[in-house]
């Protein structure tokens, strides 16, 4: 594939300044710049050294008129300063001398009499008197109309601060910007001829490397038009040499690679067509939402399972506004944005005319390079004809049980039954017999409670769930179960310990019905530990990983309750039946203990199991969920596992 902007991006007309006239025009300019820098450095150097030299010059000029002034200014002769002055100024480099006395009046002027006893009101002037130091100004149009320098310099008498007078000298500038001149046409000269040179000389190098770049160009439009077999052909011995040899290299893995990803587009189109295909045509539903909810991806499966219709788009929607916030499967996709983690797989029911389905949902998170999650894909599996057909192999287990159940009522019930039937036999003929009356109300009603009894454990093992669940503490639970088996674990001489985990989190569970089964395993230990032993209760927060997930792994957390006793334990034979009602080895008992149990622990979507060894006791472990949304599962009233 060509990239045809790029090529005509290339073959456009150029709309820039050649290389070789950059080249010339950047040394020109460098050129230029260091003239200009060195110009401007000997100027003002020498403007510099010059003015010193003069202002020096004019200081020493003042001194020596100060020297040979003082008497003559004491003396108030104005004619000898005005020789003086006079005298001074005959060095055409002095444009003028002034004597100022005390009163700043002017005593000499050279070449000027008749300013001699006049105050000057210049500023120039007027500094010059003022100053109690020398003092250096400099003027453009002074008393001779030239630029010059103003050298003052205070007359005192020895040892005395009093002042009597000033000494003015005025030097022309006029020589040092003339040689000022003179150096400027010095270098701007030697500058033009420097300046022709180097771009002589840089014309002649910019043509040499643009040569050689004009054919790396060349090659470049042809590489664009897609022949990457255009050999270049630059022998310049240098970089140049180089950037050729680079680009011919760059163009053979431009090609290679050119094929390489062609192939692998080609790989990728089959992979898409097959993804595709292998989305419409699988049976399960596939659905992939992103972090904010936004339905990213969904097969036809996942449509018809969720009940959507196939002309509207959901993609791009957000999955509450197309399922429903109500809808379980949004209570799930939310739970996992929340805690940025995959769950294990649940079933969830879908409800739909005339009957509600029932999906099993997996569910992995797709993470991006930085480990960040991106998309939740959700696997819907449906599992109603399963349920269906688990049902009915239930059904068909609780009608072979059916036996078992019924010589366990047979059994448990004759034994009352023949006594009552004794008794009612017996009472024709022994009605008037002394004490007969006072042991049939003794024994009638005793087995007539006993069969009541049996038939509410019955009921109770066969009614339909109609639990309340709210949040529970399970720690409060079984200090409120100990409580009220603890005269019987004190009087039967069995020692309890506990070992319950602190902060621990509620369980969404029936207390009532759950108090119950503790109580049951409790009195199950007692019976268990007839000569005593020891109790121990135990409550922890176990986390299960489903392995099977990828390397994600989805979690689940669950609350551990174990109940170990050191009694006469269970032969493994037996274990596995003690969950079965009537099933009981012990002397005394219904069996429907565990059995009623059990069928608490599953209700509330839990597991319950049993480990034990004769003579070294019994261990039961319970496990409930930590979920919002408890999955009740209704246990028929004659299931028998």
């Amino acid at each position: 594939m060509h990239n045809w902007p790029l090529q005509l991006r290339l073959f456009r007309k150029p709309r820039f300044i050649p290389l070789r006239y950059r080249v010339v025009l950047a040394s020109a300019g460098m050129l230029i710049l260091l003239l200009g820098v060195l110009l401007l450095t000997l100027v003002w150097f020498q403007n510099r050294n010059i003015r010193h030299q003069l202002e020096q010059r004019g200081k020493a000029i003042a001194q020596s008129l100060v020297a040979t002034s003082t008497k003559a200014l004491l003396n108030y002769d104005y004619i000898t300063l005005e020789q003086f002055a006079n005298r001074a100024a005959q060095d055409p480099n002095i444009l003028y001398v002034v004597v100022h006395d005390k009163e700043h009046r002017v005593a000499g002027f050279s070449n000027r009499p008749e300013l001699q006893g006049q105050k000057l009101t210049d500023a120039i002037s007027l500094d010059a008197v003022a100053t109690t130091f020398p003092l250096v100004q400099r003027f453009e149009e002074g008393f001779g109309s030239q630029p010059g320098l103003d050298v003052a310099l205070p007359v005192f008498l020895p040892d005395s601060t009093n002042r009597w007078g000033t000494i003015r000298v005025g030097l022309s500038l006029t020589s040092m910007y003339r040689q000022i001149r003179q150096t400027i046409w010095i270098i701007a000269g030697i500058g033009m001829v420097a300046l022709f040179t180097g771009t002589i000389i840089s014309v002649l190098g910019a043509q040499r490397v643009t040569r050689s770049l004009g054919e790396l160009v060349w090659a470049t439009k042809d590489v664009a038009e897609g022949n990457f077999t255009y050999k270049v052909g630059v022998k310049t011995g240098d970089e140049v040499e180089v950037l050729a040899a680079n680009f011919a290299v760059m163009t053979r893995e431009i090609l290679e690679h050119q094929e390489r990803q062609g192939e692998q587009l080609k790989e990728i189109q089959r992979l898409q067509d097959y993804t595709e295909k292998l989305m419409i045509t699988m049976a399960d539903g596939l659905l992939s939402v992103d972090m904010k909810g936004t339905v990213v991806t969904i097969n036809p499966a996942a449509r018809t399972l969720l009940g959507l219709s196939s002309i509207n788009g959901v993609e791009g929607k957000n999955i509450a506004a197309i399922l429903g916030e109500s809808c379980r499967l949004v209570s799930l996709v939310q739970k996992i944005i929340h805690q940025s983690a995959a769950v294990a797989h649940r079933e969830i029911e879908i409800t739909k005319e005339p009957e509600s389905q029932t999906i099993l949902v997996g569910s992995s998170i797709l993470h991006g390079d930085q480990g960040q999650p991106l998309e939740i894909i959700l696997n819907l599996h449906d599992i109603t004809e399963l349920k269906k057909l688990e049902a009915r192999i239930r059904q068909s287990e609780r009608l072979a049980g059916l036996g078992t159940l019924a010589a366990g009522m047979a059994h448990e019930i004759r034994n009352p039954l023949s006594a009552i039937k004794t008794f009612v036999q017996l009472l024709p003929r022994k009605v008037d017999k002394p004490g007969f009356l006072e042991k049939f109300n003794r024994t009638v009603p005793r087995e007539t409670e006993r069969i009541n009894f049996l038939v509410d454990e019955l009921l109770e093992l066969s009614r339909l769930p109609r639990y309340e669940f709210a949040a529970t503490n399970i720690n409060g639970l079984l200090r409120q179960a100990i409580d009220t088996t603890e005269e019987e674990l004190q009087r039967c001489n069995i020692e309890y310990q506990q070992d319950l985990q602190d902060n621990l989190p509620p369980v969404q569970a029936d207390s009532n019905q759950l108090i119950k089964a503790f109580n049951n395993l409790i009195r199950n230990a007692i019976q268990a530990m007839p000569t005593g032993g020891q109790l121990t209760v135990r409550t922890f927060i176990a986390e299960s990983t489903d392995s099977g997930k990828g390397a994600s792994g989805n979690t689940d957390s669950k609350v551990v309750i174990i109940f170990q006793d050191t009694g006469q334990g269970i032969a493994s034979k037996e274990l596995k039946q003690i969950f079965n009602p009537f099933f009981t080895t012990k002397d005394a008992g219904t069996g429907l203990g565990l059995a009623i149990t059990h069928k608490v622990v599953t209700e509330h979507g839990g597991l319950i199991e049993a480990e034990s060894k004769k003579e070294q006791g019994t261990m039961f472990t319970i496990q409930l969920p930590l979920d919002d949304t408890i999955s009740v599962q209704a246990v028929s009233s004659l299931e028998l596992i």
